[in-house]
């Protein structure tokens, strides 16, 4: 509990994706209607495979963020498990789950035994939009794409769209289904679709920005979107109103599911107990399926007449057939309440002529809901979508000349305001996204001109971050860069060290042991403040896979846009400020002695003599550095060892498992080597699965240190890397002293006979 209020997380995937902006909207709603702080935790696919590697190499760092919800910074915990997990089996997201045991959860769209769910049933919407292909328009022939495969959401709108053919007597064949991924990104698979499919009459997607794709190819080949083909999509992402022809889709209400996720929530942590819920996914019927706009015979039973009605029930009539997708929606109420009185405007003006109403009152009545905060929720697309409906059922009525040409004329106006607010609206948001842009550029820009003046680094960050329209802003770093698995699971340390904040209170750079913070309090501490209720977010400050630190921000969800380019700059700041920091370190100690110096030159020729695999010394690399050491006069006389070592059955885990894990195995005996000598001491691979290591002896007991160094870390690692194979090195060692007359090919030659009389200890089989 944070100012007395309850603190209520939510873990979603991906900020900028449409689906996760509906649920922080309803979420946010919610939150200040029962004036509760929000915390998001905006993570990735758990599954980090899901996108294209070369891509997304890195999403897995957004992940480390889930693992700072804890029981004493959340009072209750919303977990969007069909967004962040739809890759895991039920046990592995069960797994994940009890990370956060002593937080009260609820998830949202997929049920896990134990916890009270909120989810929409997507099959509905999705049976009705396919019948509606079959029964409205007599498709016969209706092809589908779907999403990535092993997609539990991509497989259930597959398995209807099977079901729902087969029902009507249709055929399912191999060459009507295509895999895509979700994104727009797709027309390729619809290329492919059309060409296998010449006589196909209806395209199915999966969700609505695929369909945004299959609209560019259809276009691109003259097929004319709900003539020659029909279209439908799923979501009803914000875009598809917009799309030409406008898409028909599903409603999945995913801003509702949000809002009714912060009352469960809030429920939860105060009574501990909540009942699951199920919302009704709806079909929108628009005009790619080769529907026509409503007309008065769509509304209006029988041959009544619309204006026939008194002008309370035209306008009952009106907002039943333009809102009853959002019938059950939260905003619902406002949306009507905002409608009504504009609607009985315009329907006096055509039913009465009332010319004390002018066009400039009814226009006016517009902008003041184009301006409101009810377009967070119903969109200004959506409602020019419904003065294009409205336009259609006027027009199709039994009207006079010259109440025909009034109603133009108020509908010319409205369509104007409407196209100029959007323009306006348009262009404000560019300039905004540039001035945004530039301000977050500026980060890195003035981390270069300051680097070395860490107090007016971070001072010009605090200042550009104002500029970004956040409320409060705080800027955690780590003792040092951590390293995390691909996993994104890891312990969380128990403090952080704060390099600065602002908020509405204060601004403050902050040094020494005063920065550090309880992980479990970066949410209220000291320096924050908070005089009302908050939405905040938390995100990983990282540069490739060095976890730099954590930035958390206090905004509202439509600034979220901007939240991870900010964070992106930030690591490349906290990066280069690092660099600057290690690159002073380094040059006082070449200071220190003429050996550093030649060392540290001689990082000049890492790129010829390293490993390109392992980072450690190659073959000429290795060579050239012993030669060196046992060769310089001042280490006559002194012992040494040679460490020749090779990785057991290498081929079998190529053969077996691919090439990728023989590297990883490779790099791992890397690794195990480099850690179990010394910094000074010479790691080199000088074959396919051979390396040698070189060292100077510090005590009589240095060997066997070693080796046990060598054993100990093999096991830790081949106890938590996952992998169904041994990863071990037999080792052979020759001790010797520096005279100069010895040369590199004995010293080998006797550290591989040591080598071969280990083999013999060896496992008969590496599979675990």
């Amino acid at each position: 509990m944070t100012n007395n209020r309850l603190n209520i997380g939510i873990f979603t995937c991906h900020l900028d994706n449409d689906y996760t902006n509906e649920v922080c909207k309803g979420a946010e709603a919610a939150a200040c209607e029962l004036d509760c702080n929000l915390i998001v935790f905006p993570g990735m696919f758990l599954s980090a495979s899901f996108y294209d590697p070369a891509n997304q190499l890195y999403d897995y760092q957004y992940n480390s963020i889930f693992y700072y919800a804890h029981p004493e910074c959340l009072d209750a915990l919303i977990v969007s498990t069909g967004a962040i997990s739809s890759f895991l089996s039920e046990k592995d997201i069960d797994t994940f789950l009890s990370h956060f045991k002593g937080i009260p959860t609820i998830t949202l769209e997929e049920e896990i035994p134990g916890y009270p769910c909120i989810r929409t049933d997507n099959s509905s919407g999705m049976r009705t939009a396919i019948e509606h292909l079959i029964r409205e328009h007599g498709k016969k022939h209706i092809c589908f794409v779907a999403g990535k495969e092993d997609n539990d959401d991509s497989e259930q709108r597959l398995g209807i769209y099977r079901s729902v053919l087969a029902e009507n007597g249709m055929n399912v064949k191999d060459n009507m289904i295509v895999h895509g991924d979700f994104s727009e990104f797709c027309r390729d698979e619809v290329a492919q679709l059309i060409d296998a499919n010449p006589d196909m009459d209806a395209i199915v997607f999966a969700n609505d920005h695929m369909a945004m794709g299959g609209y560019a190819e259809m276009k691109a080949r003259g097929i004319r979107i709900g003539e020659d083909v029909s279209v439908v999509g799923f979501d009803d992402a914000t875009a598809s109103v917009n799309m030409d022809p406008p898409l028909t889709t599903v409603n999945i209400n995913a801003c509702e599911l949000g809002h009714r996720a912060v009352y469960g929530a809030v429920k939860l942590a105060r009574t501990g107990n909540v009942r699951s819920e199920v919302l009704d996914s709806h079909f929108l019927r628009r005009l790619s399926c080769g529907c026509r706009l409503c007309s008065e015979r769509d509304i209006v039973e029988g041959d009544d007449d619309l204006f026939s009605h008194d002008t309370a029930d035209i306008v009952s009539i009106l907002c039943h057939q333009l809102f009853s997708e959002i019938s059950d929606s939260f905003y619902y109420n406002a949306v009507i309440t905002s409608f009504d009185a504009i609607l009985t405007d315009i329907v006096t003006v055509i039913k009465e002529s009332d010319e004390s109403i002018s066009q400039f009152d009814i226009i006016d009545k517009l902008m003041n809901i184009l301006n409101s905060d009810l377009t967070r929720f119903y969109s200004v697309q959506k409602i020019a979508y419904v003065f294009r409906t409205l336009t259609s059922i006027v027009s199709s009525c039994h009207l006079s000349p010259d109440k025909r040409l009034q109603f133009s004329r108020l509908n010319a106006d409205i369509t104007n305001a409407i196209s100029l607010f959007i323009s306006n609206r348009l262009y404000s948001t560019i300039q905004s996204n540039k001035m945004l842009s530039w301000s977050s550029i500026y980060i890195t820009r003035d981390t270069l001109t300051y680097g070395e003046d860490i107090d007016k680094t971070y001072s010009s960050i605090l200042n550009k971050l104002q500029g970004l329209n956040y409320d409060g802003a705080y800027i955690y770093t780590y003792d040092d860069p951590i390293r995390i698995t691909e996993s994104g699971s890891w312990d969380v340390p128990k403090s952080l060290f704060l390099q600065a904040f602002y908020n509405q209170n204060n601004c403050q750079v902050l040094f020494g042991e005063s920065r550090r913070v309880p992980s479990v309090e970066i949410f209220d501490n000291e320096y924050t403040y908070y005089d009302k209720r908050f939405t905040s977010v938390i995100v990983p400050i990282f540069t490739n896979d060095d976890h730099l630190g954590l930035f958390i921000c206090n905004t509202d969800v439509d600034n979220f846009s901007s939240i991870y380019s900010t964070s992106l700059q930030l690591g490349a700041a906290l990066k280069y400020m690092t660099l600057l920091r290690e690159q002073n370190i380094t040059q006082e100690q070449l200071k220190m002695s003429l050996n550093e110096i030649h060392e540290k030159n001689e990082l000049l020729n890492h790129l010829s003599t390293s490993d390109e695999l392992t980072g450690i010394y190659n073959r000429r690399g290795f060579m050239e550095r012993v030669e060196y050491y046992i060769n310089i006069p001042s280490n006559h006389g002194m012992k040494a060892i040679l460490l020749f070592a090779d990785m057991d059955s290498l081929k079998v885990v190529n053969d077996k498992f691919g090439h990728k894990d023989g590297d990883f195995a490779l790099r791992n005996i890397a690794n195990i080597l480099s850690r179990s000598f010394g910094p000074h001491d010479v790691i080199g691979r000088i074959g396919g699965d051979e390396f040698v290591c070189f060292a100077f002896i510090k005590d009589s007991d240095y060997i066997v240190q070693v080796q046990e160094k060598i054993k100990t870390l093999s096991a830790e690692l081949n106890a938590t890397c996952g992998k169904p194979y041994f990863i071990e090195m037999s080792v052979g060692v020759t001790e010797f002293v520096c005279d100069g007359d010895q040369t590199i090919e004995d010293l080998l030659s006797q550290a591989d006979n040591a080598l071969y009389s280990n083999k013999r200890y060896k496992r008969m089989s590496i599979i675990k």
